[in-house]
């Protein structure tokens, strides 16, 4: 299995790796928000974003957070208030990275936006 993006960036310039963190801790200082909570807002900030990779990751932590796939969509479909194309990337995000922590589904949908910034699923 490949390396993550995160684990490649941490690897080639870990300084900033490690104040990234650092920044993050402290903006959660004490724990305020859960873990899952903090996720699920990530995840509704990435799917505004369009960030595909960064929406990718959240989502999947937000899943070993403990959050359900329907909390999951609830919390990427606030990005529908700034427009439906905002949100049509995060449910078949979700959808994939859902069904690649479920074992009993073995269908991998790849997403990627086209040069018309609309979201094409491939099986």
């Amino acid at each position: 299995m490949s390396k993550s993006v995160w684990e490649i960036f941490s690897e080639e310039t870990p300084e900033v790796a490690e104040a990234y963190i650092k920044l993050s801790s402290a903006i959660n200082k004490d724990d305020v928000l859960d873990k899952k909570t903090r996720n699920l807002i990530l995840v509704g900030i990435y799917s505004t974003t369009r960030d595909p990779v960064a929406l990718r990751h959240f989502v999947r932590l937000a899943f070993n957070a403990g959050a359900s796939k329907k909390e999951i969509q609830a919390a990427a479909l606030m990005a529908f208030n700034t427009g439906v194309s905002s949100a049509e990337l995060s449910i078949p995000l979700i959808k994939e990275v859902s069904e690649s922590l479920n074992p009993q589904f073995f269908l991998v949908i790849n997403v990627s936006l086209n040069r018309y910034g609309c979201v094409e699923a491939f099986l």
